[in-house]
């Protein structure tokens, strides 16, 4: 494990409710973008249910943000 991720204290997880909340979207929208090769999300963990790791989510934010200003 790097420092820089220590630094930020323990990984969180955010479920798929939490990232409809994040993104104000349905928890339907979060799925089909998961299963859409095209955007390109993080890989989900199965801890009771699907989640993404919060630091994955923000590098695939900042990915999609450089996307379109391109």
């Amino acid at each position: 494990m790097s420092t820089t991720t220590q630094a930020k204290g323990p990984r969180r997880y955010l479920s798929r409710p939490d990232q409809a909340k994040r993104y104000s979207k349905s928890v339907r929208t979060i799925k089909r973008w998961g299963a859409d090769p095209d955007m390109k999300m993080p890989p989900e963990y199965d801890f009771n249910g699907p989640h993404r790791a919060e630091d994955e989510l923000e590098v695939w934010e900042r990915g999609r943000i450089a996307t379109l200003k391109d």
